[in-house]
Order: structure tokens, then C-alpha cells, then sequence
């Protein structure tokens, strides 16, 4: 099984997995569907999941527009919302898909996390913390490099840190 620091190069230039992982599909699946009704339609919205170092899931809402942080939840598994709730269902799909990915890295990063448009997901093996002070800008810029567990949608909210002209390496 290949790491995500595996997948790419020193130079950023992206590299394609040699075979996909069910699983971390699946997962990414699921996050997906549960991500759709807390990303209205036309709302330009895309979402944020990161696992912070005291084990705190944070779900952070972005503008496409800006990338202004529009609201988020940070709280401890004990603290989930009901699971029959948008929110609660969310946060059980992206703890599973979080606590899945920590194992690609040799050594699990103190933050980490995805983002999703409500169509794909992506993280970014180099810089894992989505949340992290400046990571929308170095993505958008094309600075670094995303990586697609499933294809972000092009012409959604996430079209500026997908980069025209440079392709998602998919898995």
C-alpha cells in the first residue's frame, strides 16, 4: 500500500497510484453523502475535515467566492451529534475516513484532514491540515498540489484549489 507521502515527488508533480483502495473509497463515498445536505445547492460552499492533535474533529463551511470561514463544529467523539442528524452523520462518516487515512501516513501528522465539495474528496499529502493557516491560498495559487480520493467537481466551489491545468492525481 502506497503512503501519501509517497505520492508525490519533490517537485509536487503528481504521481497516480498504481491500483485503488476500496476502502479509502468507500469511506470517501460515504463522506460524500453525508457532506450533501450541509452544502446547499448554489450556497458556493465547500467543507473541511480535519482531526486536530487532541482528537478533536473539527467541520470547517468555506466560501468559494473568498474562502471565508463560514461557520464550523470542533468536538471530541464523545461530544458527536445524534447520528439521525446531518450533522452527526457527517461527523461519524469523517471520523471512519479520518481515522482510515491516518494509517497511509508512515508517521500520522498532529493534524490532518480532507475537503470535500459534496461531490469529491481530496487531501494533500504534503500539507495535511486543511485548516491550517494558509493552505487554501498555497492550493489555490498552485503552490501545492491535491490529491483525489474521488474527482472534486471542476466547476464547484473547490474549481480554484483543483487549478485549471492541473490534474488531481486520482487513486
Amino acid at each position: 500500500m502506497h503512503r501519501p507521502s509517497e505520492l508525490l515527488a519533490p517537485d509536487l508533480a503528481l504521481q497516480t497510484l498504481p491500483r485503488p483502495n476500496r476502502k479509502l473509497t468507500e469511506l470517501a463515498q460515504e463522506v460524500v453523502r453525508c457532506a450533501q445536505p450541509l452544502l446547499p445547492q448554489a450556497a458556493g460552499l465547500f467543507l473541511g475535515l480535519q482531526r486536530d492533535a487532541d482528537d478533536t474533529l473539527r467541520l470547517i463551511w468555506w466560501r468559494r467566492d473568498d474562502f471565508r470561514l463560514i461557520a464550523e463544529i470542533a468536538v471530541s467523539t464523545e461530544g458527536f451529534c445524534p447520528e439521525d442528524t446531518a450533522e452527526g452523520a457527517m461527523q461519524d462518516a469523517a471520523s471512519a475516513l479520518l481515522a482510515y487515512l491516518a494509517g497511509r501516513w508512515p508517521a500520522t501528522p498532529i493534524q490532518f484532514g480532507v475537503i470535500t465539495d459534496g461531490i469529491g474528496v481530496a487531501f494533500a499529502p504534503e500539507h495535511p491540515a486543511p485548516a491550517s493557516q494558509g493552505w487554501l491560498l498555497r492550493h489555490a495559487s498552485g503552490a501545492a498540489s491535491l490529491t483525489a480520493i474521488l474527482p472534486l467537481d471542476p466547476e464547484g466551489p473547490c474549481a480554484l484549489l483543483c487549478g485549471s491545468g492541473r490534474p488531481l492525481s486520482l487513486h
